[in-house]
């Protein structure tokens, strides 16, 4: 099924809302009309009790033939209107009925309206009665008879109820028909303002916009006034006319791109060249580490060597030289001289692999630690795309100089990076941010690993200790690490938890 038209829906919508509108206002005037018709009736029916007391009140009561004769010739004035009239007198025993002509039911007046007649104020009111065709709705009123100021009794009648009156019918049906001709007329103007004056300047535009849709942008929309439409057309030639410039602009710098491309591709080619060459020195910086690894692990068993046979070493030397001193046998003397030259050749050979197995002291030199972290990812770049991890840096600007040794740094962060390749065996994402802050370089790598569970956490810098697989590791890179940023005055430390990642922050003292 078609749809229906903005201008078809909105005059419908409109014309709805104003029928509505318009049968309320019929249902309200009519209503009013009956009110008012109902208001009539009633003092019509209480004038004509009052003129038939009025009537009654210039006869004897005594005379009550004269009064039937005149309340007779009064529903005959009044045939078809009046239903029943009773003529009621005061007696001691109260208000009685004394003459009654065209009777319904027999029905004595209230003592409400006897109060109400005595201060000589007509009653009137709506009763539902039975009849030949069912029960109606009559009108029943009452007026006082009053001789020279002294209530006598009461005259009641009872007319018919009608809905309307002809005059009423005729301004019903006058007012209906007037009102389906406004409703008519109006629902026609209504559609033709919205197709002509509202539709029309839309259906330009939707045109236009189909016609630009279609690749057309020399196209303008027409301008027929200069209401908010004609405003509109001007501002969508105005939206044109710029597509068309940002169009030739798009096109010139897609050119450009292109080109870009081609210089892009050159030096990419170069960049992979060089990559290989960084993935060759990585290679032999993670010999390197794990040279320096090995020698650590060397130099604290070295130590723990020197510290558990030096004092043992020792005692037996000072004994062996108060033996030496107390013989007095030259034989005994040599012997014991040798051992102790023997010993001395011991504590040499421990202090030499003391020597071999330090760490050099760190050469230090300002330099700048943002462009070191650049190195480090690039050589680094390989071995994270291997494993499926995907490097995030965010440096602020301005980050102050530090004081430190490039090389031994360089052994910090790629231990640091080749943790995390661990803590994400399927890959994952390694975050290095760099920053600034009260006279302080803070150095923030984290990753979306296994992360640390707690009660190991605080054992990780310890020597020796590791949860890697056995051949995975030695357990001495983080204590080299935490070791180096000691040297250089820093701090470390660590946040994780199990399966949340690690992130291990490291601050530098800035250089002034």
């Amino acid at each position: 099924m078609k749809p229906l038209k903005l201008y078809t829906r909105t005059t419908i919508l409109t014309s709805a809302v104003l029928t509505v509108v318009l049968l309320v206002y019929v249902v309200f005037f009519i209503t009013k009309i009956r009110e008012m018709e109902l208001q009539d009736q009633r003092k019509t029916a209480e004038l004509w009790a009052s003129q038939l007391a009025n009537l009654i009140v210039t006869e004897s009561p005594s005379e009550l033939l004269q009064v039937r004769l005149r309340v007779i010739r009064f529903s005959q004035d009044h045939e078809g209107q009046i239903r029943q009239i009773r003529i009621y007198g005061e007696t001691k025993k109260g208000v009685s009925e004394q003459i009654s002509l065209l009777p319904d039911e027999p029905e004595d007046m209230a003592p409400a309206d006897i109060a109400t007649l005595k201060r000589n104020e007509p009653v009137s009111r709506l009763r539902e009665i039975e009849s030949e065709q069912g029960r109606e709705t009559v009108i029943y009123a009452v007026a006082p008879i009053f001789d020279e100021n002294k209530f006598q009794g009461a005259v009641s009648l009872t007319t018919p109820r009608s809905q309307f009156s002809d005059l009423s019918s005729r301004i019903i049906t006058l007012a209906v028909a007037l009102l389906a001709f406004a409703i008519v007329s109006i629902i026609a103007l209504l559609y033709l303002l919205f197709s002509q004056v509202l539709y029309k300047p839309v259906e330009d535009l939707l045109n236009v916009m189909y016609e630009v849709k279609t690749g057309n942008l020399e196209i303008e929309a027409p301008v027929r006034a200069r209401d908010e439409f004609g405003q509109l057309a001007v501002s969508f030639n105005h939206m044109i006319s710029r597509l068309r410039a940002m169009t030739a602009e798009r096109a010139a710098y897609q050119r450009r791109l292109e080109e870009r491309v081609q210089e892009a591709t050159v030096e990419l080619a170069e960049r992979n060249a060089q990559l290989k060459e960084a993935s060759a020195a990585l290679f032999e910086i993670q010999r390197e580490l794990t040279k320096f690894e090995r020698l650590a692990a060397a130099g604290q068993m070295a130590a723990q060597f020197a510290h558990e046979v030096g004092t043992p070493l020792n005692l037996i030397s000072g004994h062996v030289q108060l033996l030496a001193a107390r013989t007095g046998d030259q034989k005994t003397r040599e012997r014991l001289d040798l051992i102790i030259s023997q010993i001395a050749r011991i504590e040499r050979i421990v202090r030499g692999m003391l020597d071999a197995t330090r760490r050099p002291q760190p050469q230090f030199e300002t330099m700048d630690l943002s462009a070191l972290l650049q190195r480090i990812f690039e050589i680094t770049a390989p071995t994270l795309a291997a494993h499926h991890v995907e490097l995030i840096a965010r440096f602020d600007d301005g980050i102050p100089m530090i004081r430190g040794d490039g090389e031994q740094l360089q052994q910090v962060f790629i231990n640091l990076i080749n943790n995390s390749l661990d803590a994400m065996p399927f890959g994952g994402q390694l975050f290095f941010t760099a920053s600034a802050n009260n006279g302080r370089v803070e150095i923030s790598c984290r990753d979306t690993g296994e992360g640390i569970e707690d009660e190991i956490k605080p054992l990780i810098f310890d020597p020796l200790f590791t949860t890697k697989l056995r051949g995975r590791g030695s357990g001495l890179g983080l204590a080299v690490v935490s070791q180096i940023i000691r040297e250089h005055g820093g701090a470390i430390d660590v946040e994780s938890g199990a399966g949340q990642g690690a992130e291990f922050r490291i601050r530098f003292p800035a250089v002034s």
